[in-house]
């Protein structure tokens, strides 16, 4: 039994070293992380594949489930508060959620509800902020570095990701590009 366990081991450190965020490291840990941090690597999807579904609790403690948003654009956002590029694209996000027709979420990368509350608070956030993501939806997702986007088309394909902070102009051209309209608000 000793060798099963022994090869069970090593999966399990093999699957860990491949679900580790990469990319993520809190300010001033690694040079390279933070450059790596602010390229955006914005791609179409070649072949659309469906996004993952997932149920995860909302800050506000409702449930949330991304099918559930299945027939309209949704903007899928993986972030943390010592994130510097998520912060700087936070006020963005705000702003689309409330100027376009697109559901955006926010998937906040398993800090503590207080922490994630007291930033929403901060910059007022008003879109729904997810917690506690597991560790096969970061996997499923390629979640290895912050931020990372994923726009979801009503039919619940992933149509575009980005890798890295979002260009607004480049995202409103893409938006745009896609028929998905501007609301009435602000």
């Amino acid at each position: 039994m000793a060798p099963a366990l022994t090869r069970k081991t090593a999966r399990l450190l093999l699957l860990l070293a491949l679900i580790l965020p990469a990319g993520c490291t809190r300010a001033g840990e690694a040079q390279d992380a933070t450059v790596a941090a602010t390229t955006t690597t914005t791609a179409p999807i070649a072949t659309p594949e469906p996004a993952r579904d997932f149920t995860l609790d909302s800050l506000t403690g409702e449930t949330v489930t991304l099918t559930d948003y299945r027939g309209k654009w949704v903007l899928l956002n993986f972030w943390a508060t010592w994130c510097p590029p998520c912060v700087r694209e936070m006020p963005y996000l705000n702003r689309l959620a409330t100027t376009r027709k697109i559901q955006v979420l926010g998937v906040n990368l398993n800090e503590t509800d207080a922490a994630a509350r007291r930033f929403v608070d901060e910059f007022s956030i008003t879109f729904p902020i997810l917690m506690q993501p597991d560790d096969i939806t970061l996997l499923v997702y390629g979640v290895r570095g912050l931020p990372r986007t994923f726009i979801i088309a009503p039919d619940g394909s992933i149509a575009r990701q980005i890798i890295g902070e979002i260009n607004p102009d480049q995202l409103n051209a893409w938006l745009d590009e896609q028929g998905v309209a501007q609301t009435s608000a602000p």
